[in-house]
């Protein structure tokens, strides 16, 4: 059986961009992503003791290009927001469908 990724739940446009070895940032893809936040109670907990980070989870379809990117050299545009990548790409159940991330937006 053929799977596919719920179309509805990637609303919003994010750049996917990797750091060369100069420092320079190049778009790597441009696609549509779901992209989620920390609940209440994570919430609470994340800045309780001060910490000004906001830590979201990205989906997005799957891509090969994708599976290849580093979390330390590797960011999210989204808006005029940037996400640092800080987990390495997750093929959600090994099925080719689907990847997730976790990112990083420093606040403060």
């Amino acid at each position: 059986m053929f799977e596919v990724i719920n179309a509805s739940k990637l609303t919003e446009k994010i750049t996917f961009q990797k750091q060369s070895d100069e420092g320079e940032w190049a778009d790597v893809l441009t696609c549509f992503a779901e992209i989620t936040g920390l609940s209440n109670s994570e919430f609470y907990v994340q800045y309780a003791g001060g910490n000004a980070d906001e830590v979201v989870t990205v989906y997005a379809r799957y891509k090969s290009a994708l599976m290849a990117l580093i979390p330390q050299t590797t960011r999210i545009i989204h808006g005029v927001n940037t996400y640092d990548v800080i987990s390495p790409p997750d093929n959600v159940l090994f099925k080719n469908v689907e990847i997730k991330f976790r990112a990083r937006r420093q606040i403060s």
